[in-house]
Order: structure tokens, then sequence, then C-alpha cells
């Protein structure tokens, strides 16, 4: 779970350690936090793709 803290301190969440304990004691939610990184980070590449298309 280093590697998944590592990741959402550099992402400036400040709760970052309640977080991750959290996520140690739950499988859904790092299934929900890892699955909302991956949507948010699509979303962010389809906009500079959408962005470099003009």
């Amino acid at each position: 779970m280093d590697f998944i803290l590592n990741i959402l301190i550099a992402l400036g969440l400040l709760p970052a350690k309640d977080l991750a304990d959290s996520m140690q004691k739950s499988k859904t939610l790092t299934i929900m936090v890892v699955v909302g990184l991956i949507v948010f980070g699509g979303f962010v590449l389809f906009l500079f793709q959408m962005a470099g298309n003009q």
C-alpha cells in the first residue's frame, strides 16, 4: 500500500494517511479509488487529445 500512499500524496490529497488506512481495511474502497484515478486520467488524456485536434 506504500505505492498507493505515495500516489495520493503526489496528487495533493492531504488526508492521504487516513484514506490509505481506510483503503488497507476495505478492498472495495481500494478498487473504487483505483478505478476513479484511471477514469480521471482517461478523461484528462481525452481532453488533451481533443485540444490537440483543433
